[in-house]
């Protein structure tokens, strides 16, 4: 016979405690290339930089990133190899497009996703702040539902450039918009079903 699986039970979350989630994540702001250290990074250094930029997907008891994790990733080249073993700003935006997404896709879907990238003629940099922009706008629509209809803010599209700043492959700009938003989506369900495991938890 099969084992029952006990329900876990969620307490409706008050428009307040809506409210204040949504105000959070209406707040994120994942820092741009130009806003991360311009010095080389340390591996427990990389670590700490990337779990806070993402803290605001984390949930209890979650690690987001490993050594072992970086470790494997520049193994199967979704990253890049350090140098001497330092990282640098193109390492914490590769390292933080592989942990957002990993958290929708398998790590195979993620690597095909960062091989398109990685063998395009892309802007690397213009690509990563504008996905991060994308990501945002995602989120702050997706708790912005509670909102009158038409209020909301558009979601950006992404437009990607190649090196000489020319528009590039609008295919693959579909694909990582469509990505960008499945993980907001992942994102604002968790976190309103974690804040209602934590209303229930306090009763």
């Amino acid at each position: 016979m099969a084992e029952k699986v006990k329900a876990i039970v969620t307490t409706r979350v008050s428009p307040n405690q809506r409210e204040a989630l949504a105000e959070r994540m209406r707040a994120v702001h994942i820092s741009r290339i130009r806003e991360m250290p311009k010095i080389e990074l340390y591996l427990d250094q990389l670590l700490t930089l990337v779990s806070q930029e993402l803290e605001f997907m984390q949930l209890p008891g979650e690690t987001l990133v490993t050594g072992s994790m970086v470790n494997n990733y520049v193994k199967q080249g979704v990253i890049p190899a350090p140098h001497k073993k330092r990282y640098t700003r193109r390492h914490v935006a590769s390292l933080l497009f592989v942990c957002a997404l990993k958290r929708v896709f398998t790590i195979a879907q993620v690597s095909q996703l960062a091989a398109l990238i990685w063998t395009s003629e892309l802007d690397l940099e213009a690509l990563y702040d504008s996905s991060c922009a994308a990501l945002e706008a995602a989120l702050a629509q997706r708790f912005s539902q509670g909102e009158k209809d038409g209020e909301a803010e558009p979601i950006p599209r992404l437009v990607l450039v190649d090196r000489s700043g020319a528009p590039a492959d609008p295919e693959l700009a579909w694909l990582l918009q469509a990505a960008t938003e499945a993980l907001a989506d992942k994102v604002c369900v968790e976190q309103t079903l974690l804040l209602g495991a934590e209303a229930a938890s306090r009763r």
